[in-house]
């Protein structure tokens, strides 16, 4: 006979995972109810190393520019390089901006929506001449489209290190 205790564990594990699938297909329906709702799931996604699912949420303008196997390659190889970790991940203080004003910002956006930015921090924690830990925080850029947010990210830092000048750098 099972005691009232080893009930209760196996009744809370029980619970617990109803809700955690009940989440997991709410997100990958793509319903957020609210900026900060998405971008904890692409944060936590990213902390995860899942970039393919990070890269799925990007705006179709960014898709047009990164390739999803550049952006995949890239921080796959920046987390390995510096053994990368986020925890502690907040993201805050939703605001929405003005198409003119996330046009400034992001010169390929095409299409119209409603446009925030929202505030991450988090600690992050890498090996660069030792191990060091640092806070961090950043804006993100996301549009809401047809019912759906989207992300929006400078691909600069990738297209750099794809550009025949670098190419030739690491080569020569």
């Amino acid at each position: 006979m099972l005691n009232k205790n080893y009930k209760w564990k196996i009744f809370s594990l029980l619970v617990l995972t109803i809700l955690i699938f009940s989440f997991t297909q709410s997100t990958e329906a793509g319903y957020f109810a609210n900026p900060v709702e998405f971008g904890e799931y692409i944060y936590d996604n990213y902390a995860q190393e899942n970039f393919k699912e990070v890269y799925d949420n990007f705006a179709d303008e960014l898709k047009i520019i990164l390739s999803s196997d550049e952006y995949i390659e890239f921080q796959q190889d920046n987390f390995e390089k510096y053994e990368l970790e986020y925890t502690d991940i907040e993201v805050t203080n939703p605001e929405e901006i003005s198409y003119q004003e996330f046009k400034k910002e992001f010169p390929f956006l095409e299409d119209e929506g409603t446009f925030y930015t929202v505030e991450v921090s988090y600690l992050i924690k890498f090996r660069r001449l030792g191990s060091r830990e640092r806070e961090s925080d950043k804006l993100i850029y996301l549009r809401e489209k047809d019912d759906h947010f989207e992300l929006f990210w400078d691909p600069e830092p990738i297209l750099d290190d794809l550009s025949p000048e670098s190419v030739a750098e690491d080569n020569g």
